[in-house]
């Protein structure tokens, strides 16, 4: 599960962005001063740090700064969360190291696709295998192909989309939320029954049980 560390002093928003990347799969822990989470991160607790910048003991420029320097914290991706909004705030925190910047007030659906986002960016896809095969289902993401029971499954491009968003999040649930961002890029004109719609039919093509409706949050691929 990937790891997140939170460092923000506002429980309000801390509880709202933790519950909802909790929601996507991620294990979020949160930590209300600078210091601790900066500490923690050091200690390889976190794969990925939300940054707020306005901490009550250590600058988010300052906790920013120690971690790129840090050999074993380098190469975490960082997202500041801020209300400093102006573009020499940005830059610098661009320039210190951090991967996004997003500024207060945000939306939650922007946040979430934006972690996702920085995640792909940081990783380069490394934590997507490009072929993934239980004996069953096999689908080949170079090749843009899948197979059931060694025969081959035609699917649209969305339903393939939808189909490797869910397999690589697998036993996680993924929100509708999500999905419209990653699949359809938070398009205004598509509408939750499209995706009701892809889903009905990845079903009918790979199976049923494979895919779990979670009522309220979204799908599960199953295991």
């Amino acid at each position: 599960m990937k790891r997140i560390a939170l460092i923000e002093d506002d429980h309000d928003i801390a509880f709202t962005v933790k519950l909802n990347l909790e929601r996507e799969g991620y294990a979020v822990t949160h930590y209300g001063r600078g210091q601790d989470g900066l500490l923690a991160v050091q200690r390889g607790t976190a794969d990925f740090v939300v940054l707020d910048l306005n901490l009550p003991d250590l600058d988010g420029l300052t906790i920013c700064r120690e971690l790129r320097r840090d050999p074993r914290t380098q190469a975490i991706p960082i997202l500041m969360l801020t209300a400093r909004g102006s573009e020499r705030d940005r830059i610098t925190g661009l320039e210190l190291g951090a991967d996004d910047y997003l500024s207060k007030p945000f939306s939650v659906r922007e946040l979430v696709a934006r972690v996702a986002a920085v995640w792909r960016r940081a990783r380069g896809g490394a934590d997507e295998a490009a072929v993934y095969d239980d004996g069953e289902l096999r689908i080949d993401e170079k090749a843009f192909r899948v197979y059931r029971h060694g025969q081959e499954v035609k699917l649209a491009k969305k339903e393939f989309e939808l189909l490797s968003l869910l397999v690589r999040n697998r036993g996680s649930v993924v929100s509708r939320d999500r999905i419209l961002s990653e699949v359809w890029h938070m398009s205004d004109e598509i509408e939750t029954r499209t995706v009701d719609a892809h889903i009905r039919n990845l079903r009918k093509k790979i199976g049923a049980e494979r895919i779990s409706t979670i009522v309220g949050f979204g799908y599960r691929y199953d295991v």
